[in-house]
């Protein structure tokens, strides 16, 4: 049965979410976030039917898969929906600004994007910075095709976030991640991913490099021992009140569950300072044995330079001594 993390008790029905310019496919791998707004938002018809007991249905959806779940929030309500084709007038392909009209009479939780509208649909990005700023709407950025210039995103949400890498790597939940992503959601202490990697303030990191001891004792590959872990993480997020700015830079839907990251990243709530400061703490506890190790290293190697040279001068002065002795005792003529 799928688990879903959705509004806290006591705020229920809860405003819906809206998947904004988003293809189809990627809505479907969004289950728990259709889940959720079906169950429990104010947009759906499907709270009045049979079984009533959110339970029961949430245990009758969680054996749906994605296609049918966007099939059945498109017939009774829940998730706002206006996916990547049907966000354009299809007679000039631009965007279509009289169904942005519509959209904005409604109040939501949060609004799910592709990063990509930030440079190419000006009216896009103009709603949902419009959402954010004004009316506390949280927002994930989900980087499907990637940009790698990240200024848009800095100038829209006054976010400190530099494109660090597009790559694999092995990774792990930061304290703010564990708080946030949860470690049900990412299942397994440690995963092997591909993704953009994006480089966030403090505490706005949701993961870290995970890093094989093992992989660093061969002393001439590394002799400065093991290297700090790569900057960046695959989803970092900024808090602000109760409303939140997400990027989510995963991109295979193989390596973690977007629905079950996402509705979390929709529901975010501001991290206590203790945990801020915890993955603060780790990343420079790691830079700080990484430096410490590196002058370990140093020291080691200058203290072994200094032996040689000693050891180098004490076999010279025993040469020197040992020849003076050999002409002393030789026989004068």
């Amino acid at each position: 049965m799928v688990q879903i993390s959705g509004p806290p008790p006591g705020k229920l029905p809860c405003k819906p979410t809206l998947l904004l310019g988003i293809p189809d496919w990627t809505i479907e791998e969004l289950s728990h976030v259709l889940i959720n707004d079906l169950v429990y938002s104010s947009t759906s018809r499907y709270r009045n039917v049979e079984p009533v007991e959110e339970s029961a249905k949430l245990e009758v959806l969680s054996y749906l898969d994605g296609t049918t779940l966007l099939q059945m929030t498109r017939e009774f309500g829940g998730t706002m929906i206006l996916s990547e084709d049907e966000v354009l007038d299809q007679a000039t392909g631009e965007v279509d600004e009289n169904k942005l009209t519509e959209l904005n009479g409604y109040e939501y939780q949060a609004i799910v994007v592709d990063d990509t509208c930030f440079i190419r649909e000006p009216h896009i990005s103009h709603f949902v910075t419009k959402k954010y700023r004004e009316e506390g709407v949280s927002v994930v950025i989900m980087a499907l095709e990637g940009i790698f210039d990240l200024l848009p995103l800095r100038n829209a949400f006054d976010v400190d976030w530099k494109f660090a890498a597009y790559t694999k790597r092995t990774i792990r939940l930061t304290a703010a991640g564990e708080a946030i992503v949860g470690t049900a959601t990412f299942p397994g202490k440690i995963k092997y991913i591909k993704a953009n990697f994006v480089h966030g303030g403090q505490g706005e990191e949701m993961f870290i490099e995970h890093q094989y001891p093992g992989d660093y004792e061969d002393e001439e590959d590394y002799p400065d021992g093991p290297p700090p872990p790569a900057p960046g993480s695959p989803v970092v997020m900024k808090t602000e009140g109760n409303k939140s700015v997400s990027y989510f830079g995963f991109v295979n839907i193989l390596d973690v569950n977007y629905g079950a990251i996402i509705i979390r990243l929709c529901y975010a709530t501001p991290l206590p300072n203790s945990h801020i400061e915890s993955t603060s703490s780790n990343q420079e506890q790691a830079r700080s044995q990484h430096t410490s190790s590196r002058k370990k290293k140093i020291t080691q190697n200058q203290n072994s330079r200094v032996e040689k040279s000693l050891n180098g001068a004490h076999a010279i002065i025993i040469t020197i001594l040992a020849l003076l002795a050999y002409l002393y005792l030789l026989p004068e003529e």
